[in-house]
């Protein structure tokens, strides 16, 4: 260890700083933060911007003392501390052989007065119990470490106990006293020692013995790599870190003003000492093993990916320390214990009510919410949301501050509407390029006179276009094998069955009129298809139907969609059609069922927006009317209404009636400029929530009782906005192999969001098939 003095040449001139400037937050601004270089390195800046000082913790400093005097530390010493070296109750730093003031040092760094003098530091709301265990040669024994130790072990007011002593071996009854500490809650955290070796320095190369709740503090060089003096974290890779330990400004114990530059890794241990002093101030409902499970996970990796010999979890990061670690969860009503006399709050538009919930964890009040540290929550990696959902989203102003638990139940305050995705955003243009990458095959299995049976196979190519899909139709790429049987009797009566792939209820696409008529499939809204029919296609599909040589047709279909993810969609809908095909014309009406499991119009299922179940009764209208050989005026109508059940830990309940509806109204033309040509023009209003409301209850912290409580309101379903969008494409085969395809969509108040930017967007690709077909 290097000692560098910079000593404090006119005192009248600190004398002046002190009586003009007493101890307050941190000022990045600062001299004193500017003759910190390392505290930018830890990241420390964003918590204290949220107010995070270290208030309420106290840490056991086992070193050579304090100098309670130096302006650094006036007020920053808690009562109790006691000097095992002479066997009293002053633990003064009379330390000089190894720098000037050990301990001092050691303590300045971590809870330094912010006072415009010397250095700051960085967390000035904690408390120093100074433990002498080291005399002014800064020797000691395994004796003293562990009368040290056991000390500060029975003191209910420590958490974190700092061991900066680097050296002395200890017996394996003295080495008890670590045990006694790490079974009585604390945390323990030593430097790995200067020595320059792969493994740690005595009594820090022991922590392994002592589980998750024991950190060993090396030295890296700001740039990456370790510093050279430092030991390495052989042996106990799994209870180590490091933090930048050269050039450290410190105060000194040779007078008040004092100050001097010294390197070391019993540097760097201070500064993840004040990073869990913190941590637990910010959640003190954590325990000593997860305070230091946080500070490991969130390190910055350093040298070999993972855990390594050499970084073990890498280099101390702060903020990332403070920010939500793993699956990010939303505390609910049914979780905790409701204030009985609650009632529901206003209706929407009003202003909400609160319900207590006094019995959970508290912390430090933060910009970002409080510490809690215990308890779950429901996941908000669920927040795909359908229409309905993204709708009760953004009439629920509430929900930009949510309280969230990550995996450790510490609190922060979340905009939920940043964390949501919508299941079905709507078409783009760039979509249009999943036909391009699918490849079809089809077989005629049977071929008679009476009755036919064909497959088609069909499946996503790899190739340079998906990577040209945005990000709303990413999810194509990853789509599986696609499969439909279609089965025919000379009698009319048709079947078919699906896997991943829709099948028709009254197989259109084999009638007179089909020749003419390009599918209507071909808008690529939601308006032309069945919106209410699942949501998904990942399932089992079959269908059934008869169509008369008089013109009438009818058919039941079934479908079991399940796709298989976590949050996913999971439903089983059933619906009856009866039409009429006259030579120019055909009209049809649909009645469908759809259950839900889980979901409620397509949004994910076990999630802080998720329902048990829903059951969701539809009617379609459809007409076709035909011009001619060559025109087409089709349109369809669709309307539902659904029934949720509540779900269990969830933000929503007792929901109304919702009800929903598509319209669409488009033009097609085959043959238009030459032959085999097809154009298509369209107007419509994908599915819309048109009445409904639920009731959403919003965590939120409750900074004068320390707990929990809800925003609770009755939130309309309806969204503020209307979408309607302009489909046009252009389809023309230029060969047996070539193929142009053209499409363009405009979009007024995309997702139904009232005030939204239009959207437009085009593609135009040319279609080339290889090899034999």
């Amino acid at each position: 260890m290097f000692k560098r003095p910079i000593k404090c040449l006119y005192s009248v001139i600190c004398a002046l700083f002190l009586s003009a400037a007493s101890a307050g937050p941190p000022d990045v601004t600062s001299g004193e933060f500017f003759n910190q270089p390392y505290l930018q390195g830890i990241s420390i800046v964003p918590a204290w911007e949220a107010g995070l000082l270290g208030s309420g913790i106290v840490v056991a400093n086992l070193d050579s003392g304090v100098r309670a005097s130096h302006v650094d530390l006036v007020g920053t010493i808690a009562p109790g501390g006691y000097d095992f070296v002479n066997d009293d109750d002053d633990p003064f730093d009379d330390e000089i052989s190894l720098t000037y003031g050990h301990g001092t040092a050691s303590s300045g760094i971590i809870v330094g007065n912010w006072n415009g003098v010397g250095v700051g530091g960085i967390a000035p709301g904690a408390k120093i119990l100074p433990i002498k265990i080291t005399n002014e040669e800064n020797q000691t024994d395994g004796g003293l470490i562990s009368q040290g130790m056991l000390y500060a072990a029975t003191r209910p007011e420590v958490r974190i106990i700092l061991l900066e002593a680097v050296g002395p071996s200890t017996s394996a009854d003295e080495f008890a006293a670590f045990s006694q500490a790490i079974a009585n809650g604390k945390l323990l955290i030593a430097p790995a020692g200067n020595k320059g070796q792969a493994f740690p320095s005595n009594p820090a190369s022991q922590f392994s013995a002592l589980g998750g709740a024991a950190l060993v503090v090396g030295s890296h060089n700001g740039a990456g790599g370790k510093s050279v003096f430092s030991n390495g974290a052989a042996g106990v890779e799994s209870n180590y870190l490091s933090a930048p330990g050269q050039g450290v400004v410190a105060a000194g114990n040779q007078d008040d003003e004092f100050f001097f530059t010294v390197d070391g890794t019993s540097m760097a241990a201070p500064q993840v000492a004040a990073a869990a002093a913190l941590i637990w101030a910010y959640s003190p409902g954590l325990t000593a093993s997860q305070v230091a499970d946080i500070l490991k996970k969130s390190a910055t990796d350093l040298g070999s990916p993972g855990i390594d010999s050499v970084f073990g979890s890498g280099a101390l990061n702060i903020e990332k320390a403070l920010a939500p670690i793993g699956i990010i969860s939303a505390p609910t009503e049914d979780e905790t214990e409701v204030d009985p006399e609650s009632t529901d709050g206003p209706e929407d538009g009003e202003d909400s009510e609160a319900i207590d919930d006094e019995g959970s964890g508290g912390g430090n009040s933060s910009s970002s919410g409080s510490g809690g540290g215990g308890g779950a929550g429901l996941a908000l990696g669920a927040l795909v949301v359908g229409g309905v959902g993204y709708a009760l989203v953004r009439n629920t102003p509430e929900l930009g501050e949510t309280l969230v638990l990550d995996e450790y139940g510490r609190t922060y305050e979340l905009d939920l509407e940043t964390r949501v995705s919508v299941r079905n955003p709507g078409p783009t243009a760039q979509s249009v390029l999943k036909e391009l990458d699918t490849e079809q095959v089809q077989e005629t299995l049977i071929q008679r006179s009476d009755f036919s049976l064909a497959t088609t196979y069909s499946f996503n190519r790899t190739s340079h276009l998906s990577s040209e899909l945005t990000h709303a139709d990413a999810g194509l790429v990853d789509t599986p094998v696609r499969m439909q049987m279609i089965g025919s009797h000379a009698d009319g009566v048709r079947y078919a069955f699906g896997v991943n792939q829709r099948v028709g209820l009254s197989f259109d696409e084999a009638s007179s009129m089909e020749s003419r008529v390009l599918p209507v499939m071909s808008f690529r809204s939601d308006a032309f298809a069945t919106p209410l029919n699942g949501f998904s296609e990942l399932g089992y599909h079959a269908a059934v139907g008869f169509a008369a040589e008089s013109g009438w047709e009818s058919g039941v279909s079934f479908a079991a969609v399940d796709d298989q993810k976590t949050y996913g969609v999971n439903s089983e809908s059933s619906q009856l059609q009866l039409g009429f095909r006259g030579r120019d014309f055909g009209v049809g009406v649909k009645l469908g069922l759809l259950e839900e499991h889980g979901n409620l119009l397509g949004g994910a299922s076990n999630g802080a927006l998720s329902v048990s179940g829903a059951q969701t009764i539809f009617g379609e209208v459809r007409g076709t009317l035909s011009f001619g050989n060559t025109w087409s005026l089709v349109g369809q109508y669709t309307h539902g209404i659904t029934w949720a059940k509540n779900g269990a830990n969830t933000l929503v309940s007792d929901f109304s009636d919702i009800e929903s509806m598509s319209w669409g109204l488009g033009l097609l033309a085959r043959d238009l400029l030459s032959s085999g040509d097809a154009f298509g023009l369209a107007f419509s209003q994908p599915l819309r929530t048109i009445d409904g409301d639920a009731r959403v209850s919003v965590p939120y912290w409750n900074y004068k009782t320390g707990g929990i409580k809800f925003h609770a309101r009755r939130t309309s379903l309806v969204p503020d906005g209307k979408e309607t969008s302009w489909e046009l494409f252009y389809r023309k085969p230029l060969s047996s192999r070539l193929r142009l395809i053209s499409y363009l969509i405009y979009r007024e108040q995309p997702l139904h969001v009232a005030g939204s930017r239009s959207e437009a967007s085009v593609a135009s690709a040319l279609s080339w098939s290889f090899g034999l077909r």
